[in-house]
């Protein structure tokens, strides 16, 4: 969890090398969800890690490309990337996926989405890997983590220093810049990074400008004591057509919505290891957002249906998280680990706005958490590994809340497989927009509730060279909140059951060729309903394949395919999406030791397709620059 002391395996975006082509064989340290970290191998649910070098051969501008090839993970992008990224796990609702950055939460409670994270606000710059847990982890990080967590983990310093400058540029008016630094003063280790990145206008009405700042320090005061701390800031504008608006094709208002965010990260680490049996940490972390909106609104379909318009809108929001958390680890015995810490947590957000023709959308809304935990793992059987955790979630103005998780891993060493199952049952509180937002907002809205069973097997062959992963799971979810056209608020009122299968498959025959695929299949319900939910694809696969060619030479292919799916505008109403399949390539080439050349092609065979109605996919996008280290 968090800045939890671990060794990662890839570094990030190094040059061509025997020794980096034979890294991302290794099994890599989880920290998401897990007390303390294990591989990759033992995890007890269908844990997807993107490294470093898969990020390098992928050339990938955002964090939501790189996700688009996990299993069970679904992404709508209306508008390109000015439009809100929103991120669907196994079939759950954006909302009750948790996203971490280093293990700090970083999603907005003020929003009108649910707290849902927006993706299209991180890039790739200062990223080492990307963690994504899919299943309940109330019993880990208390509320918001019903549909799974995705932690961000950025780079850290290294021993050997080292400079970085890169140049990108691209059809519709792209602009990429970003300068990284990273190495050791003394004893203390750094990696800093700044980048800049104007979107263009791939899509009608659709602009996207971001500026990030990073940087991550660490300091071992002795053998047994480290501090490390955080800092990041992020700065974003954009503008797009509204959601629902039919976009760019439909719609009938012509101005782009325009919204300015502000992010602000920072965290401190301190980790003590004062006895051979005893380990623990103290973590504080800070998340402060704001977002300021302005959105023309949606005309009705017809001059005859004016209720079915949305008005246009301004708001200012801000919203601040605060953490602390100490977690003592003890190992009484070979093989036992217990974890047992608390939580506490500080959140305040406030909203000034308003809605044409209806009123002011003012409100200020504060809450305190405290959580006690402890987990446990036990490793002392050969070949089994069962963990189990509890949390107890006190939080202002509700009732308090138990989640328990179980999992268990059992490996047949003679055949090289892995037998996976857990178990869950978690929490969400209300956001602060649902509770307190005065146009739709309603005070006596209730937690929503999940349970989750998953079951599985990992099945190594030839050597490790070929790994294939197979779950199947079920997710029950209570008291999901919903918009009530009969009362104009938000209520308590549906129960949604998603179940269905994933497969991930990774064959490297060789270290210079590296193939990934994956294929889910989701089906999504609202129980006593034959409504469909929308944006969930049953069907959804791909995958990418990254070959060595030659010692200066790496080239990279990636499909997605995506079933058809329910959407809805207001100029249509409810309307299927088309499947489609959408092909991206890369390449690399070291022209020269510390100097390269990139190129990336985004849906090379220009398929015609849409995210959200009236919002078409950007067409043939070629991209390509310099990268110089020195």
């Amino acid at each position: 969890m968090g800045f939890m002391l671990s060794t990662y395996t890839a570094g990030w975006a190094q040059p061509p090398s025997e020794d980096r082509d034979a890294s991302i064989t290794l099994d890599p340290l989880v920290v998401t969800g897990e007390w303390p970290p294990v591989p990759l191998s033992l995890t007890t649910s269908h844990v997807t890690v993107i490294q470093g070098d898969r990020m390098a051969a992928r050339q990938a501008d955002s964090v939501t490309e790189l996700l688009r090839q996990v299993p069970g993970l679904h992404i709508d992008q209306p508008g390109a990337r000015g439009g809100v990224s929103s991120v669907y796990l196994r079939g759950a609702d954006p909302s009750l996926t948790m996203v971490l950055i280093d293990g700090i939460k970083v999603n907005d409670l003020t929003n009108n989405r649910g707290g849902s994270f927006d993706f299209s606000t991180l890039n790739t710059g200062s990223i080492e890997r990307i963690e994504v847990v899919p299943g309940l982890l109330s019993a880990v990080y208390g509320s918001d983590a019903l549909g799974g967590v995705i932690n961000i983990i950025t780079r850290r310093g290294s021993t050997q220093p080292s400079r970085q400058i890169e140049l990108a540029g691209g059809r519709f008016g792209h602009l990429r810049t970003r300068l990284q630094a990273q190495g050791q003063l003394g004893d203390a280790d750094y990696a800093l990074s700044a980048a800049y990145l104007d979107n263009g206008e791939p899509v009608e009405g659709s602009d996207f400008r971001n500026g990030t700042w990073h940087a991550n320090f660490g300091l071992p005061l002795s053998d047994l004591m480290e501090v490390r701390w955080l800092a990041r800031y992020s700065r974003s504008n954009s503008e797009v057509f509204p959601d629902a608006s039919g976009g760019p094709d439909l719609a009938v208002l012509r101005d782009p919505e325009e919204r300015e965010i502000e992010e602000l990260v920072l965290g401190m680490t301190f980790d003590h290891n004062p006895l051979d049996w005893w380990t623990y940490e103290l973590k504080l972390g800070l998340f402060h957002r704001r977002e300021d909106a302005v959105s023309p609104g949606v005309a009705p379909p017809a001059p005859n249906r004016p209720f079915e318009a949305v008005p246009g809108s301004e708001s200012d929001t801000a919203f601040r998280r605060f953490e602390l958390t100490l977690a003592h680890t003890l190992t009484p015995l070979d093989g036992v680990d217990v974890t047992i810490g608390a939580q506490a947590q500080f959140e305040d957000g406030s909203n000034r706005g308003q809605l044409n023709f209806i009123g002011p959308t003012d409100f200020d809304f504060s809450r305190d958490t405290y959580a006690p935990f402890l987990h446990v793992q036990l490793a002392f059987v050969p070949g089994l590994r069962v963990q189990g955790g509890v949390r107890a979630d006190f939080v202002d103005d509700f009732d308090h809340e138990v989640s328990p998780r179980v999992g268990v891993a059992y490996t047949i060493a003679a055949t090289g497989t892995t037998l996976r199952a857990n178990w869950g049952e978690g929490f969400k509180v209300p956001s602060f927009y649902s509770l307190s937002d005065p146009v739709v907002g309603n005070a006596d809205l209730k937690p929503e509730l999940s349970q989750s069973v998953e079951v599985g097997l990992t099945q190594r062959l030839w050597s490790e060279r070929i790994t294939l992963r197979l779950s199947g799971f079920y997710n029950e979810f209570e008291n999901l909140i919903d918009f009530d056209p009969m009362t104009f608020r938000l209520l308590n009122r549906d129960d949604v059951e998603t179940k269905g299968v994933e497969m991930s498959l990774q064959v490297q025959p060789w270290p210079e060729l590296r193939f990934n695929s994956h294929l889910t299949y989701v089906d999504s319900d609202i129980k006593d309903s034959t409504a469909e939910l929308r944006n969930r694809p049953r069907w959804r696969g791909g995958f990418d394949i990254n070959w060595r060619a030659l010692p200066v030479l790496s080239l990279n292919l990636a499909l997605l395919a995506v079933g058809d799916s329910l959407d809805f505008a207001v100029p249509t109403g409810e309307r299927e999406l088309d499947a489609y399949a959408r092909v991206d390539v890369a390449a690399t080439w070291t022209v020269r030791p510390n100097w390269e050349l990139f190129l990336a092609v985004d849906n090379i065979l220009d398929a015609n397709y849409e995210e959200a109605i009236g919002f078409p996919a950007p067409g043939v996008n070629p991209r390509g620059g310099v990268r110089a280290r020195f």
